[in-house]
């Protein structure tokens, strides 16, 4: 039997114990798990927060205060839209025949107006001074009486009846005599005294008209004559002096109800077409031409795109960590690769789902506060309802 000579002992090691490397394994271990807890520690220290959120948007419902049937439809669903942009266009109905009415009631009021500020012509002026002279005259005249000439000349006229009166009666006396004798026929005889009445007639009344004229005017014709003077002086006064303060004022009333009427029909007309009050997307919108649009009702739902915003919820105990103006990244499921700028505007000065007595540091943290973090870049890809995360520092 041979002796391979590389299992004999070397000399040197023959007598030495061999080392049990099994009773430091668990020195090892241990050292292996403080290097891996302080690595993850430290990673996890350099970890930033992450809250969860939803994209939000402020939606606007645009209508009309008018109403109407549906004349045109402008824009569609998904369109992106601008400030004053015309979306949808009603029918006019009889709007157009009340502004035309409206702005001749206003036209007559202001006219009306005018002339009562203007006060009177210098025509009108004069011609209610020249009434009150007129008037003057008459209740002079009616106080002095007649006038010597005008007795004589209706003496005269009376003498002259008289003399007609005389002739009339010698015609009416010999045709009489000669009817008797058969000379001249019946029916002119009756013409002679028919002339003989009617001078007695006109005789009578230039007696009368002189009888006047001697005894003057009644006392009541001086009396209305007076109050006609009167009544033509004040007229002259009104004239001259104008409108009063409060008709002009009443006036006024009247110009600035025609005003707001006819504005309140413009209004209405302005609101036959639906624009868009700012920057926005149409998001719904379902009408067609002749749909029918109730007054106050929402005709297009648009969603503002510089508007869009993530709303989260942090932890009373990292709440010191977020402040007002703070830009941090926004990151959506839709572009995993990409960060959104985000930056805080808003937290709510009270917190939520807060239990009842907070004692305990982990009761502490169920309070939270909501925070509004406006997205600053990519509103042309984000869109509202999209899951969203936040990211801040530690």
């Amino acid at each position: 039997m041979t002796t391979d000579a590389s299992t004999l002992p070397r000399p040197e090691t023959a007598g030495r114990p061999r080392p049990k490397l099994g009773r430091f394994a668990p020195l090892i271990v241990i050292v292996l798990g403080l290097v891996a807890y302080a690595g993850y520690t430290l990673r996890e220290s350099r970890r930033p927060y992450e809250w969860s959120g939803t994209v939000e948007a402020r939606t606007i419902d645009v209508g009309s205060r008018a109403g109407g049937r549906v004349k045109e439809v402008l824009v569609h669903e998904g369109d992106h839209v601008e400030p004053g942009q015309p979306l949808v266009v009603l029918e006019p109905g009889d709007l157009a025949a009340q502004k035309l009415m409206a702005e001749g009631q206003l036209a007559q009021a202001e006219a009306n107006l005018e002339k009562l500020q203007n006060g009177a012509r210098p025509e009108e002026i004069a011609q209610a001074k020249a009434r009150a002279s007129t008037a003057s005259a008459a209740l002079e005249e009616a106080r002095h009486g007649a006038r010597r000439e005008e007795i004589a000349s209706a003496e005269a006229r009376l003498a002259s009846a008289q003399a007609a009166l005389d002739k009339a009666q010698l015609d009416a006396d010999r045709a009489n005599k000669l009817l008797v004798s058969g000379a001249i026929s019946k029916s002119e005889a009756d013409a002679a005294d028919a002339a003989r009445k009617s001078a007695i007639g006109q005789r009578d009344a230039q007696k009368h008209a002189l009888d006047e004229l001697v005894n003057g005017v009644r006392r009541e014709q001086v009396h209305q004559a007076e109050a006609r003077v009167q009544e033509a002086q004040a007229s002259a006064k009104l004239v001259a002096a104008g409108s009063r303060v409060e008709d002009i004022r009443a006036a006024q009333g009247v110009v600035d109800a025609a005003k707001g009427k006819l504005e309140s029909i413009q209004v209405l007309l302005d609101e036959l077409t639906i624009k868009s009050p700012g920057p926005a997307r149409v998001e719904a919108l379902d009408l067609r031409p002749g749909d029918i649009v109730p007054p106050n009702a929402t005709a297009a739902s648009l969603l503002e795109d510089d508007q869009l915003y993530v709303r989260i919820y942090v932890p009373e105990t990292r709440i010191g960590l977020l402040h007002v103006g703070d830009v941090v990244p926004i990151t959506v499921d839709s572009f995993p690769k990409r960060e959104f700028k985000g930056q805080v505007e808003h937290i709510n000065s009270v917190g939520e789902y807060s239990p009842r007595n907070l004692q305990t540091a982990d009761q502490r943290a169920d309070q939270v506060f909501a925070a509004r973090i406006g997205i600053r870049e990519g509103r042309e890809d984000l869109r509202a309802g999209m899951a969203a995360l936040i990211k801040v520092p530690k």
